[in-house]
């Protein structure tokens, strides 16, 4: 159930509470309880160590004690409101409440170690009139008598144990004659007990009964020796023990001169001289009780003084709380500016009237450094901004370039390579920062080292680089950049001039073949037609070797026919038109390709490899059968040349048939569609592998070197790839890959992929050159 107040009340008392901050008299009610504290803590020292030994009034203790816990309550209750506010400052991350706390912590050491001091030397006061009212010569007396009973009962147990080897040495001499009779040993125990005026004497066996005993040894019956007694007295050690209640001190021991027998004697102490000892003991306790409450009154007087202290300690703290936040303030407001600072606002500033004091001057410093700061920082980000637009103009200008373009340290380490770099050597930019050039690239190393042993003149030179299979040259030019007089590192700039030369060597080769076609084919009719009739009209009338006549005629129209054909071939490559692209079926045509050469000849095996569904192709349809059928016939060409075979002759006796193997392979991989032409032939040569694609370059003696150039030259027209690998285990693979387009020609499917300048026209690989 809550209790509300009226709404009048509530405002009364808001009203009070402002009125009481206001006016400070809050602070001044805190000041009057902790100078209270103070005097009544000093009032109650005075009153506690004024007192003699004969006592102080408990009255005026007990009512100053009073005072002092009401005064303690109210102080820790203001104290504690205070570490309250002060945790909470601290939670929120406050500015200045680590420092507030060491502060607080500091004036509370500095006020308490006086009045921990002044206990300590209380106490010693204290010690001192209580070592008056203890006599030390009584202490002494005591301890001395105490030390005598102690050693007179000492020394009652060694007589014993003399006694107790004394009696069984003499039984063991008479062991011979005492052993026979029971009557003759308890003669000679009681005899021996008489002289040595011991009370009780026995012989027992191992377990504890009674063989022989002197008359007045009764304790038997109601006090059992022990088997720990039995075994420490069978180590030939006399067993002694003092028996406080009954005042009486007993030995065992064993005698060796007879079976499992064991000597039993006691000994009282005379009662006098028992009573004298114990009044002694007595007497020393009770002192000693004494000394304890000593102690004990001691120790409440420290306690109090202690209390004391802890009034002058919380006095202490709320006063360290007081200047101390009066001291943090403006160190707070420099932290909370100083946070803003970090954050960002330069703008900010402190109160300049604190106090004119170092702590104003240091507010003041602060806001001057604040002003540099702004103006700075607006000059910064000025700077900043403008290096961020060159910076990002540099970036723009080295990703457009179709160069790639690379910065290396003064220790051959890329720091710097732009895209077509990271492209052209299919690495991440950041892969290749902080690599070696020589790592990277090794076939610049010597072109680096050049550059570093003359930096004042740039290194160029066309190099060949060999990746994956695929051989690019590129046009490299390595030059020192310089900073004044230092040198900072190189620049490496290169261009992939592959395509560039090729496109140059099949430009040149196509104005010599439309030459050659101009000039060579128009002859090639008149003397074919002059061969033809001079072979009709005059070989009747050749009477004298008519046959040479016919060969020869035949010769020249089959050469001009050949020619013919070569021509022809020429005026393909020179003039190809361009394709034009319709979507296909390339498992049809595929299939229509490996048949007409299955019909060409039998000496090979063909092997067709299509995949389940229909693959559609957007390409030339006559280009392509023709791409085909070139690649096909050139690997069954590469089987007969292996066994140096014509393919138009029938294959010798004796061989068996087919001879080697051509497989067409199609399927998609990647986005693409892929067609892999393998054959177990010759392969292709080791040497000079990149130039098979160039005009006139060929490795039979009967071939023209077009065929390969027009392949590439139609993969080119297709935006495809064309690699030239090795077969394992013999042969050769000519590898096509064509981009799945739509009907406008773009890549049916867009992945947002940077295109790999290696691949950007027709890609030559040489796997294993």
């Amino acid at each position: 159930m809550s209790v509300s107040l009226p709404k009048s009340s509530a405002d009364q008392i808001t009203k009070m509470l402002t009125w009481f901050r206001r006016t400070g008299l809050a602070r001044k009610a805190s000041f009057l309880l902790v100078v209270s504290t103070i005097f009544s803590g000093l009032a109650t020292f005075i009153a506690m160590t004024s007192s003699g030994p004969e006592g102080s009034d408990p009255a005026l203790i007990l009512n100053l004690l009073y005072l002092d816990a009401i005064l303690m309550l109210l102080l820790g209750a203001m104290i504690v409101r205070r570490l309250v506010n002060l945790k909470s400052q601290h939670s929120r991350g406050a500015a200045g409440s680590k420092l507030h706390t060491r502060l607080v912590l500091f004036f509370s050491l500095l006020a308490v170690t006086p009045a921990i001091l002044v206990a300590i030397f209380a106490g010693l006061y204290l010690n001192l009139g209580m070592q008056s009212w203890f006599s030390e010569r009584v202490s002494t007396a005591l301890s001395s008598s105490k030390t005598v009973a102690k050693a007179y009962r000492a020394e009652h147990v060694r007589s014993i144990q003399i006694d107790a080897l004394g009696l069984a040495n003499s039984l063991n001499r008479k062991a011979p004659q005492l052993s026979r009779s029971r009557y003759a040993l308890e003669r000679e125990l009681n005899r021996l007990a008489l002289e040595k005026n011991l009370v009780e004497a026995a012989l027992l066996d191992g377990q504890g009964r009674v063989i022989a005993q002197t008359a007045l040894t009764l304790s038997l019956a109601f006090d059992k020796i022990s088997k720990e007694t039995f075994e420490k007295a069978n180590q030939n050690d006399v067993v002694s023990s003092y028996e406080a209640k009954n005042d009486r001190a007993r030995a065992v021991v064993k005698l060796e001169r007879y079976i499992d027998t064991y000597l039993f004697i006691g000994r009282f102490i005379p009662p006098e001289i028992s009573g004298s000892i114990n009044r002694v003991e007595t007497a020393y306790k009770q002192y000693s009780e004494l000394e304890k409450r000593r102690e004990g009154i001691h120790i409440s007087f420290i306690m109090i003084f202690m209390i004391i202290a802890l009034m002058l300690l919380l006095a202490a703290a709320w006063l360290g709380m007081m200047f101390a936040n009066q001291m943090v303030r403006p160190l707070t407001d420099l932290i909370e500016a100083s946070e803003r600072i970090r954050k960002g606002d330069l703008a900010v500033r402190v109160d300049k009237e604190h106090s004119a004091d170092e702590i104003g001057l240091l507010g003041r410093a602060f806001n001057r450094m604040t002003e540099q700061l702004e103006a700075q920082r607006e000059s910064l980000v000025e700077a900043n901004r403008e290096l961020a637009e060159r910076h990002r103009f540099t970036e723009t200008v080295l990703d457009g370039v179709t160069a790639g373009v690379i910065g290396i340290d003064p220790e051959g380490f890329i720091h710097l390579p732009n895209r077509f770099a990271s492209l052209f050597l299919k690495t991440e930019i950041n892969d290749l920062i902080g690599k070696p050039l020589r790592e990277i690239v090794p076939e610049l190393e010597e072109l680096l080292s050049q550059a570093s042993l003359k930096p004042n003149r740039p290194a160029q030179e066309e190099v060949k680089l060999l990746r994956d299979g695929q051989v690019r040259i590129i046009n490299a030019n390595i030059a020192a950049e310089w900073v004044d007089d230092d040198l900072i590192g190189y620049v490496l700039t290169f261009d992939d001039i592959t395509e560039l030369q090729s496109a140059q060597r099949r430009a040149a080769w196509a104005n010599v073949a439309r030459r050659i076609a101009h000039e060579i084919k128009n002859p090639l009719t008149p003397i074919q037609l002059s061969a033809e009739r001079l072979k009709r009209k005059y070989l009747k009338d050749i009477k004298n070797d008519p046959e040479t006549f016919s060969m020869c005629t035949e010769t020249i129209i089959r050469q001009v026919d050949d020619m013919r054909n070569m021509v022809d071939e020429f005026s393909s490559f020179a003039r190809m038109p361009r394709p034009v692209l319709k979507m296909i079926s390339i498992n049809e045509l595929c299939g229509e390709t490996i048949f007409l050469e299955k019909n060409r000849t039998e000496a090979i095996n063909y092997e067709l490899d299509l995949p389940d569904t229909d693959i559609a192709l957007l390409c030339d349809r006559q280009q392509v059968s023709r791409l085909l059928t070139n690649l096909v016939k050139n690997a069954a060409e590469g089987i007969f040349t292996k066994f140096n075979l014509d393919g138009e002759s029938p294959i010798p006796e004796g061989m068996e048939s087919p001879i080697g193997t051509v497989s067409l392979k199609l399927f998609e991989a990647e986005g693409e569609i892929v067609i892999t032409i393998a054959d177990n032939g010759v392969g292709f040569p080791q040497d000079e592998r990149e130039r098979l694609t160039d005009p006139y370059v060929t490795t039979r003696t009967k071939g023209t070197g077009l065929g390969l150039a027009i392949v590439k030259k139609i993969m080119e027209e297709h935006q495809g790839q064309l690699a030239l690998k090795d077969r394992e285990g013999g042969g050769a693979i000519v590898e096509l890959r064509f981009p799945e387009l739509e009907e406008y020609g773009q890549p049916a499917q867009e992945d947002n992929k940077e295109e790999d300048p290696m691949k950007m026209t027709v890609r030559l690989v040489t796997d294993g050159a």
